[in-house]
């Protein structure tokens, strides 16, 4: 289900890795102004799948909806997600994010669907893994989404399919120095390759 905007990357794992904000997008139920894309998610999803086999998807060209918030059935990006989830019996999936540079309290936010277990013990789990070799001692926050009228696909899927999901954001200092790109990349391959052999 490739479109002219988003790529999937076939995978052997049962995890899906995502990145719905490498391209500019529209934001719903704002400004509806479009917001400029999220510089090398679509690169570190890339990476990561290719080091262990996960599943990804990731937006390669600007589109006219937001691809983590617009519903079903006007959001294609989000529907290509949970048809892969699905056909493909997903068992985690992880929503990478740029960090917006106003949340310059922390190097990594991760967010997970209010009351699922398993979503906020993935997210904890995670926690413990990222900040290890050249991200010893980096901030992370670990954050419930708001109950509001937003779904974001983390919370789609938790929803729909009752798969563990969560949502990191990473900050631009690190998507952009390629050395600290590579070791957030070899540390949650790391993760997947445990979790899944």
């Amino acid at each position: 289900m490739n479109t002219a905007h988003f790529e999937i990357i076939e995978g052997k794992k049962p995890i899906l890795i995502s990145a719905p904000h490498g391209y500019f997008h529209k934001r719903p139920r704002l400004s509806m102004g479009y917001r400029q894309g999220e510089d090398l998610t679509d690169e570190i999803v890339k990476e990561i799948c290719k080091q262990t086999g996960a599943w990804g998807i990731y937006l390669k060209a600007g589109v006219d909806y937001d691809p983590n918030f617009h519903e079903l059935p006007s959001n294609l990006y989000k529907k290509a997600v949970g048809k892969i989830v699905k056909e493909q019996k997903i068992e985690q999936f992880v929503d990478i994010h740029g960090l917006s540079r106003e949340n310059n309290m922390y190097d990594f936010g991760i967010y997970y669907a209010t009351r699922f277990h398993k979503s906020k013990k993935f997210a904890y789990d995670v926690k413990e893994e990222i900040a290890k070799n050249g991200l010893y001692g980096v901030n992370i926050a670990i954050f419930r989404f708001l109950e509001d009228y937003q779904e974001t696909i983390s919370e789609f899927l938790v929803q729909k399919y009752r798969v563990p999901s969560i949502q990191i954001e990473i900050a631009k200092y690190i998507r952009e120095e390629k050395a600290l790109r590579d070791v957030f990349i070899e540390n949650f391959s790391d993760i997947i390759n445990k979790r899944f052999v």
